[in-house]
């Protein structure tokens, strides 16, 4: 299913280039027919995709669903009807907004679940932690994956475990490929397209999949299978389904992320852009370790001026992230948090970040958009 392309012994000036994702023969001379790929990049000599398949690399412009509805419904029930293996992709950072709700009831025990961006979390984050929080997740879901592995698409990490498994278990049928937005799921099937010769006569498609309107990328693997890329869903209660979709990606982490440790005390306020703020209301002081994207940047003030802070912020359209939907404080929901016994806390804004802390007596009010899930759990030391 999945080798590396072997090079012949002919010459460079006979030798047949391929697209290494449909194996259409490369071409720079029309845009219209198949296996063309622009004259810059067919001048390089390197392997390369044909237009048609560099398609996946921009699915981020096609179709997605907010929910299960009866469409993506139909995919998931023809993957079980056909005992096909369902690869579920999560993101490290995000957790708990990559999960889809009630995914479970639609889902066959034969699933995979690929746990992507590893390398966003800082190297020393426990792995088993991680593990053993979307095992208890998918418990919830009544899901009992064949095996949970953790990824990086960007740095390729654990890809040659994601193909020996995907070809243990897949016992040779078609493989579906589904995700929330945002959680790398094209990037890791193109991370294994480079690993990938198309051995058929068929090409690499995007169309809807039979019976729904939802577009589906069909990759063969053999005469009598193929990889479906499926869209990715909206998880309505995270932050990325709040915001305008160009301020999306200063809010998901590209590059390993830095933990901030504050200490705070009663009557601080810190704030996430116009996007969030979290008060300590009161309590005993103590260190808060902030996991966020690199790219927002969190402003410390007097929970009396906090106000204020705000609402200069959100008149500032030159922050990063920042949504025109919030113009002051009074546009967020609140939810206030308090510690009953001493323990190390996380309190998750979902799709935003998360902080940790050793709790005793605190209570914290927390502000984001309406509709963003914002929850307190108890854990343990995980670094």
């Amino acid at each position: 299913m999945f080798k590396k392309p072997k090079s012949s012994g002919v010459t460079a000036e006979i030798r047949v280039r391929r697209c290494y994702g449909c194996g259409a023969i490369l071409q720079d001379q029309d845009p219209e027919e198949v296996g063309y790929i622009p004259p810059e990049k067919f001048a390089t000599g390197e392997e390369a995709l044909c237009q048609r398949c560099y398609k996946l690399r921009h699915y981020s412009t096609m179709k997605k669903t907010s929910s299960i509805d009866i469409d993506y419904a139909t995919i998931l029930a023809d993957a079980k009807d056909n005992e096909a293996l369902v690869v579920y992709v999560l993101n490290a950072f995000c957790l708990t907004s990559s999960l889809i709700p009630s995914i479970g009831k639609y889902l066959s025990d034969n699933v995979l679940v690929v746990v992507n961006k590893r390398d966003i979390l800082p190297k020393n984050y426990s792995e088993d932690y991680i593990k053993a929080y979307v095992t208890k997740a998918l418990e919830k879901e009544k899901i009992k994956p064949l095996d949970i592995i953790l990824t990086s698409s960007a740095k390729e990490y654990n890809i040659d475990e994601i193909i020996k498994e995907i070809k243990a278990y897949r016992n040779d049928k078609s493989v579906y490929f589904i995700g929330a937005y945002q959680v790398g799921k094209s990037s890791l099937i193109n991370c294994l397209l480079r690993k990938y010769i198309n051995s058929t006569d068929k090409m690499i498609t995007t169309s809807p999949y039979p019976g729904t309107t939802l577009d589906v990328i069909s990759i063969p693997i053999d005469d009598n299978s193929y990889i479906y890329d499926t869209p990715g869903i909206y998880n309505e209660k995270s932050i990325i389904s709040f915001v305008e979709p160009e301020q999306v990606k200063y809010i998901i982490p590209r590059s390993e992320i830095k933990p901030e440790v504050y200490q705070t005390k009663d009557g601080q306020s810190f704030l996430f852009s116009n996007l969030a703020r979290i008060d300590m209301l009161s309590g005993e002081k103590c260190d808060i370790t902030v996991y966020k994207s690199n790219d927002i940047t969190i402003d410390r003030c007097k929970t009396l001026k906090a106000d204020a802070s705000f609402k200069e912020l959100a008149m500032n359209k030159d922050v990063v992230p920042h949504t025109d939907k919030v113009q002051d404080i009074a546009d967020l929901d609140h939810y206030d948090f308090k510690v009953e016994k001493e323990g190390f806390y996380r309190i998750r804004i979902v799709g935003l970040g998360f902080i940790e802390f050793k709790g005793i007596d605190q209570e914290f009010r927390i502000y984001a958009p309406k509709g963003v899930e914002i929850f307190m759990e108890e854990t343990s030391i995980v670094l």
